[in-house]
């Protein structure tokens, strides 16, 4: 193969990434227009699953903690910042807590939520952008954080790859992450087959393969998407009961996380240094 065709081929598999990518946004744009889905995350603009343990109040407070949870594993708060996948802004607003608005900077494949998020974050640069194809210098940010995105990535090694790049000697990436069984990253629409990772062990090794050392996988499946199916579960039969949602709508509320029980096998969080130089061995 010529070098002519072989640039025309990552070409035409970067604009099928992109595409694809498109799509994802296109659904969550659909999700953040729905009124019932505003109102059950508070009007906050968060779309994750959140933290939960028995004093969590709503899914507004746990989608928070679970922003936290993630800075948690940062050993100092500060540099500048990349939101990844960022959404509505809800979880940079939440950044501006500890990092100034000029230091932080978010992307997603929406412009639509782009839009709201500079809103949201105002004095924060948001872009339209591609998570594996990161229009940054090398070593541009001190941490990189990815709020339960990166599984919809084509693919997320690449985003680990670029993430490294972008991200200076000794800096971070956090990302909370959901990993299903291979058959489910293969059926269901808007997972890719590529990105099966089957257990934390591996989930590790890629990212250590990747340029990262130290790395922290912790399993967060019961805090997080359980809590959140419970609550999700609680949130829609007290509408049913107060006749604001007839018994059609419950079932079709209810089916949505239902059928992702059979097919969620864990739920993340990961905290990965990158490696003060090439040479620097991984564990």
């Amino acid at each position: 193969m010529s070098m002519d065709e072989r640039m025309q081929g990552n070409m035409t598999c970067g604009a099928a990434r992109t595409r694809e990518c498109r799509h994802v946004g296109e659904r969550y744009d659909r999700m953040v227009d729905s009124g019932i889905h505003c109102q059950y995350y508070g009007h906050s603009d968060f779309l994750n699953y959140g933290y939960w343990d028995e004093t969590t109040r709503d899914q507004k407070e746990a989608s928070e903690r679970l922003v936290e949870k993630l800075l948690e594993f940062l050993p100092r708060r500060r540099g500048r910042i990349l939101d990844v996948a960022c959404g509505k802004g809800a979880t940079t607003r939440y950044l501006c807590r500890y990092f100034a608005p000029e230091k932080i900077v978010g992307i997603n494949i929406s412009a639509k939520q782009v839009e709201i998020a500079r809103r949201n974050a105002p004095g924060c640069t948001f872009l339209v952008m591609d998570a594996t194809r990161l229009d940054f210098a090398d070593q541009s940010f001190d941490v990189v954080i990815c709020v339960e995105a990166a599984f919809h990535f084509l693919t997320r090694r690449q985003f680990f790859r670029e993430a490294c790049r972008v991200l200076r000697p000794g800096g971070w990436l956090l990302l909370s992450d959901i990993l299903m069984h291979a058959e489910a990253e293969k059926r269901r629409r808007y997972r890719h087959e590529e990105n099966y990772v089957r257990d934390e062990v591996e989930y590790r090794q890629q990212l250590e393969a990747t340029g990262f050392n130290p790395v922290q996988v912790v399993d967060a499946t019961e805090p997080c998407w359980k809590g959140h199916f419970m609550n999700v579960v609680r949130f829609f039969h007290e509408k049913f009961f107060a006749g604001e949602i007839d018994r059609r709508e419950l079932a079709e509320r209810l089916r949505l996380s239902y059928d992702r029980v059979p097919d969620t096998e864990k739920y993340l969080l990961v905290a990965a240094r990158r490696r003060e130089s090439a040479a620097e061995p991984s564990i």
